[in-house]
């Protein structure tokens, strides 16, 4: 599920760093999409830097689709850590959202 990051009730923030990044438009476990003052092109990649609440989330991303103020990427090199950080985000943003589905919550 993708997040945009303007409508989740806590905010999922990006650290800056000089790669172009204006600022974080959505999140999901696959990737993020970004604004950027059009210095990104498909196939960088970018070292992120993402926050919710405690989670703190290191991760690269590679670029997959641009437009001259959006891009779109992809997390890159994902180990068991960061794929388990990733889980958790998406978990987190559900549940803080309203939007997660349990077994108990159908009852």
């Amino acid at each position: 599920m993708r997040f945009n990051v303007s409508q989740t009730t806590k905010p999922v923030t990006m650290e800056r760093s000089n790669d172009g990044v204006t600022h974080l438009i959505d999140v999901s476990r696959g990737g993020i999409a970004v604004k950027h003052n059009n210095t990104l092109k498909v196939g960088d990649i970018v070292p992120v830097h993402l926050t919710y609440g405690d989670l703190d989330i290191h991760a690269n991303v590679k670029i997959v689709s641009t437009s001259e103020t959006r891009a779109g990427a992809e997390f890159v090199n994902i180990d068991k850590s960061l794929a388990n950080q990733l889980l958790y985000l998406n978990i987190m943003l559900e549940a803080d959202n309203n939007m997660l589905k349990t077994k108990l919550s159908s009852i």
